[in-house]
């Protein structure tokens, strides 16, 4: 069953998404993001490979100070469970991981026969939306350019 969804438009307030963590610890997005820039990747699963080559990517740009200071939240639905399979998938001191439950729709990440959109926000410290790029193939999801340029901006 689809579910209807909405991508939130650059420069509209990014919906504060309900997150746990690996340990099981409840928050929201932006309580994550505490007033800060910050680099949300929505991933399809935990196991998806073109969605983990992406997570690595955000990761290395992290790593390297090619963010400009924007944290790296990387979200996946489910649960803690989830979350920590992410969390190890992706070792860096530089990202966060995240489940969101069933929350990816809120961000607009819906499902349409049966896969899962996934999708990278830039959330500038207002908690507005100052990037997106979204897809139903993971392949998509993610454009290391487009976002450098929105980070430069």
């Amino acid at each position: 069953m689809p579910t209807a969804t909405t991508v939130p438009d650059i420069g509209t307030r990014m919906p504060d998404l309900a997150l746990v963590s690996p340990g099981g610890d409840r928050t929201t997005l932006h309580a994550v993001r505490d007033g800060r820039a910050a680099v949300a990747y929505f991933l399809r699963s935990d196991s998806c490979p073109a969605c983990l080559k992406h997570a690595r990517s955000l990761a290395e740009l992290a790593d390297s100070g090619g963010l400009g200071g924007a944290s790296v939240i990387l979200i996946v639905p489910g649960d803690a469970d989830e979350a920590g399979k992410v969390a190890t998938r992706v070792p860096s001191a530089a990202v966060t991981a995240w489940a969101s439950g069933t929350g990816h729709a809120a961000a607009g990440m819906g499902t349409f026969l049966s896969v899962q959109h996934s999708g990278t926000f830039l959330i500038a410290p207002d908690g507005t939306v100052a990037y997106r790029r979204t897809a139903a193939l993971p392949q998509r999801s993610m454009d290391r350019g487009e976002l450098l340029e929105a980070i430069a901006r």
